[in-house]
């Protein structure tokens, strides 16, 4: 029998196996949603899932690229690592590194990352719409438990038809097409 990890390190320990479990969870889920024929640009923004979401649809791309967004520099190093080989993969860990006179993302895709708080969320879904060409498909993925529907009123406030693909348990992906999406503005009531 393992010893029991009691006090901080404990509760550091338990968040960190919740978070892995929602990350590995969403990303198999949102995968799965994807259609791709293999020549997209596609941008994932944040950390949840990226790993799982590179080696997924990396194999799943012939002639196009996945862009991987993420955090911090520590996430940066840790993904390049995991991801390494797959030549079609790139990952950054700021939107600045794109050069503005790339053409927009066919599929832009990011999982809720709710331990950085709601207004980082949006911010991130303001980011993704922002870099989506307008024959594009926009997926959230999230849990309904941690403030999904949030976000999800955040994604309907920029875009019209706002449609729910698939669910599990309290997992949820919804997607907007880029058609759909107004593209003037910020997401209102958001603090600035």
């Amino acid at each position: 029998m393992g010893k029991v990890v009691r006090g901080r390190a404990g509760r550091e320990s338990k968040r960190d196996e919740i978070f892995e479990q929602y990350s590995t969870a969403l990303a198999q889920l949102l995968q799965a949603q994807m259609r791709t024929n293999g020549a997209e640009r596609i941008l994932h923004l944040g950390s949840p899932g990226a790993t799982q979401l590179g080696e997924q649809l990396a194999t799943r791309l012939t002639t196009g690229e996945l862009v991987i967004c993420v955090y911090t520099y520590d996430e940066l190093e840790e993904t390049r690592a995991a991801l390494a080989g797959l030549g079609n993969v790139h990952v950054i860990n700021d939107l600045e590194d794109l050069d503005e006179d790339e053409p927009p993302f066919d599929i832009v895709s990011c999982i809720a990352p709710y331990h950085l708080g709601r207004d980082t969320v949006i911010a991130q879904i303001e980011l993704g719409v922002a870099r989506l060409a307008n024959e594009g498909i926009f997926y959230l993925a999230g849990d309904k438990q941690r403030e999904l529907d949030r976000y999800t009123e955040a994604l309907s406030s920029l875009a019209r038809d706002v449609q729910q693909l698939a669910s599990r348990g309290q997992y949820r992906v919804v997607s907007v097409n880029g058609a759909n999406i107004r593209r003037s503005g910020r997401i209102s009531g958001r603090k600035n």
